[in-house]
């Protein structure tokens, strides 16, 4: 359609010239062009060559014997519509003419406002025409929507608020099958093959019945099939809205997979990633150390010193790379344990610092310490030194050479509050609400080595602790990190933190 009417080209077939003249006047509102032959011989021509939106066409033509040919015409004219018109006193053929296959009629009356009704007409004409094409792409849609539900891998079922199945895919009735249950009731199919089934089954009938509008439950659960061979499934079940009214009762759907070849491939990678970072550390441990004895022995500033220091800057690298994502594995797994103890702030920091100058020497990057006397902190050792170390090294990193870094503690109240400053390239204010996700980079650092987690690691360490962290930054000057912990961090019984989030 274009922009100055409801129709591209519409091809009127009419033989008095002066009618044609009145009714091409008026369709000139409604179509881009309009085409006009006398007689229905001229009208096959006009379809068989032209790509037409509309035909109107009198009903009483030279060639035409009346109402008989409009179904021959429209025969011609295959989805596209076709208005008869005609006189005031045949409106009997009009009805028969439609019948016969036309869409509406038009009564040839000049002496009322004929453009007007010509134009509720073919709007009328093509607001039908477009619910009937919205219908037929909403058909195919559905369709195809079906056939994806029907032949996916992941078992797919409807089911009321008293467990009774009213839609179930292939998947998952073969899932059911290999329950060696019937699919017919979702609450059982989960018999003695499942650990601590009776627990199972009440979750999923509760869920059925009172899972709060639009909200979903999910839990994972192992199966021992029909054959004795066990497989992990994830089970969800997810409110259907109620749209009918709750006549039609409350409905969920249930929806299943096989994650039994996800875990074994979690498995296998974390077999492999575990192998794999041990077997580089060893070595890389080595060429670190043996860096730093073979500089000890160098002549400070010579090129073989300078070469020295390069190889263990970049075997200490490569160590926290690998530090980062076995901390990063850890967490997701749940198996990053932190378990705070008051320590003096200073010794911690110093560590920190100590293991940092394989970074900082090479850049000839002074790092320097302000920390008050008696300062106290409680936290997890290893993660503290976690987040110090990352937040130093990154300092060292993004500052140029012979520049420097500051590291300062003192007493907030009770808490420590930790400051970790240099004088590096800086971020924007749009950069520094991005660093914290995780495998996030700033484009303008893509050159500098990194993982794009280790700010993200640093964050997940001091949220556990209920601690805070914030950050300025100005560009070509330099960032601050200031971070609280708090002197009391959130503990469970056993004297861990609660939460440390990898989501």
């Amino acid at each position: 359609m274009s922009g100055s009417g409801i129709f591209e080209v519409v091809l009127l077939v009419e033989d008095d010239l002066g009618h044609a003249h009145l009714i091409k006047r008026a369709l000139k509102s409604f179509a881009r062009e309009v085409r006009h032959v006398v007689d229905l011989q001229g009208a096959a021509q006009e379809i068989q060559q032209q790509r037409l939106d509309l035909v109107v066409m009198d009903l009483h033509l030279p060639d035409s014997s009346g109402v008989a040919d409009v179904e021959h015409i429209k025969a011609r004219c295959g989805d596209t519509p076709l208005v008869v018109l005609t006189s005031s006193t045949s409106l009997r053929d009009a009805v028969e003419a439609m019948k016969s296959g036309a869409s509406d009629f038009i009564v040839k009356n000049f002496d009322v406002d004929f453009k007007e009704v010509l134009g509720f007409a073919l709007s009328r004409l093509y607001a039908a025409q477009r619910l009937m094409e919205e219908r037929l792409r909403f058909k195919k849609e559905m369709e195809l929507l079906r056939l994806a539900i029907e032949n996916s891998h992941d078992g797919l079922a409807v089911a009321n608020e008293l467990g009774d199945v009213r839609y179930a895919n292939s998947s998952f009735k073969e899932f059911a099958r290999r329950c060696g249950k019937s699919p017919g009731h979702i609450v059982n199919m989960f018999g003695s093959a499942v650990n601590r089934f009776e627990d199972l089954r009440r979750d999923v009938q509760n869920n059925l019945r009172e899972l709060p509008e639009g909200a979903s439950w999910r839990t994972e659960i192992t199966f021992i099939g029909d054959t004795n061979s066990a497989f992990d499934m994830s089970l969800s079940i997810v409110d259907a809205p109620d749209k009918n009214g709750p006549e039609m009762g409350r409905e969920c759907v249930v929806w299943v997979r096989d994650v039994s070849e996800m875990k074994r491939r979690e498995v296998f990678q974390r077999e492999i990633l575990s192998t794999t970072t041990h077997d580089l550390k060893g070595p890389l441990g080595s060429i670190s150390l043996s860096s730093e004895m073979l500089a000890e022995m160098l002549e400070k500033g010579a090129m073989p010193y300078e070469i020295a220091l390069r190889i263990g800057s970049s075997a200490q690298g490569a160590i926290q790379l690998i530090d980062e994502f076995l901390s990063a594995r850890r967490i997701q797994e749940g198996t990053f344990i932190l378990k705070p103890a008051v320590y003096e702030a200073g010794e911690l920091i110093e560590e920190v610092l100590e293991t940092s100058k394989a970074l900082s020497i090479p850049k000839r990057i002074e790092v320097k310490q302000q920390i008050e006397p008696g300062c106290k902190i409680c936290v997890d050792k290893m993660g503290f030194a976690r987040v110090l170390g990352n937040l130093v090294s990154n300092a060292i990193k993004f500052t140029p050479r012979s520049g420097s870094v500051w590291v300062r503690a003192r007493m907030a109240g009770e808490d420590l509050q930790l400051e970790v400053e240099d004088s590096g390239s800086g971020m924007e204010a749009s950069e520094v609400q991005k660093i914290f996700q995780r495998f996030t980079r700033l484009e303008r650092h893509g050159e500098i080595a990194g993982s794009g987690i280790g700010l993200f690691i640093v964050k997940s360490i001091v949220a556990a602790h209920g601690g805070k962290i914030e950050v300025t930054s100005q560009v070509d000057k330099g960032t601050t990190f200031r971070i609280t912990f708090p002197h009391n961090p959130p503990v469970d019984d056993h004297g861990e933190l609660i939460s440390l989030d990898f989501a």
